[in-house]
């Protein structure tokens, strides 16, 4: 076996090992798949569907007024919850706050902010999505796909809105800079915002086979660029996001030129 088809080998194997992975966390407890309501929270305290107590949020932070007798313990230790809780998440973040054991089935409560406003999602134990799920449908594993690119961060961050899966809510970009990269002769360029932490790359996009047998868009997670700008696109592992899978999402939309004018065919499909 020669060097390259040695490469590729260890690339088809990785990428098997990713979409194993990928695959038992959209069907873990609790997961996406298990997802029942998105609900805004209000600024004076409200009751919400599918679980007690009274709930609010402001600009900074979330709160959770729970009686002792309701029911609720902590997402993460199990401690019981009673009182005024709050917690605060940064935009476009979410966290586990809090479990309801006070019904027939335990709720998980997730705490999120989008634009600036604080939201809940509810997920139960498990539902039919999660029980029927087989995994995520993809193109064949094809090294072609796998395309060295070149990165240029701006001179500052650039700020721009975009849609997003809800026609409700919009969201803030802060795009690091551009890829570009050849396929089949021809040249092309994505924005890419940084994953905060990891040095890593996200590009959201739009490519030609939207609509018939992908999502309404994806998004590439992209490796840190090297000291030259070197990057590596990896298209076979090109994502659906949340709202692939379930109505209760906020997923950002791609800015605008990111829309290639070609078919990606590679990467997850939609789902059945």
């Amino acid at each position: 076996m020669t060097s390259l088809e040695n490469e590729i080998t260890t690339a088809e194997a990785e990428f098997g090992a990713w979409h194993r992975k990928r695959n038992d966390a959209l069907a873990e407890g609790f997961g996406l798949l298990t997802l029942t309501s998105f609900q805004r929270l209000a600024t004076e305290p409200a009751a919400v569907d599918l679980v007690p107590g009274l709930w609010s949020a402001d600009r900074a932070m979330a709160a959770l007024n729970a009686g002792a007798s309701d029911g609720f313990v902590m997402h993460d230790g199990g401690t019981p919850v009673h009182g005024t809780l709050t917690q605060a998440v940064a935009e476009r973040g979410q966290k586990m706050w809090v479990r309801w054991c006070g019904g027939p089935e335990v709720i998980a409560v997730e705490l999120a902010r989008r634009d600036g406003h604080y939201l809940i999602r509810t997920r139960a134990a498990s539902t039919p999505a999660q029980q029927n799920f087989s995994g995520v449908p993809v193109f064949d594993f094809d090294p072609g796909w796998i395309i060295k690119g070149s990165y240029l961060a701006y001179d500052s961050p650039q700020v721009a809105r975009i849609s997003t899966a809800r026609s409700d809510t919009s969201l803030t970009a802060v795009l690091a800079g551009e890829i570009t990269f050849n396929r089949q002769g021809s040249r092309y360029r994505l924005r890419a915002e940084f994953e905060p932490g990891t040095g890593a790359l996200r590009v959201t996009f739009h490519d030609a086979t939207n609509g018939l047998g992908t999502a309404a868009w994806r998004f590439l997670d992209v490796p840190p660029p090297a000291l030259d700008g070197t990057v590596l696109l990896d298209f076979n592992r090109a994502q659906n996001y949340p709202f692939a899978f379930t109505e209760y999402a906020v997923c950002p939309a791609p800015v605008a030129g990111n829309r290639l004018p070609l078919a990606v065919t590679a990467g997850e499909k939609l789902p059945a």
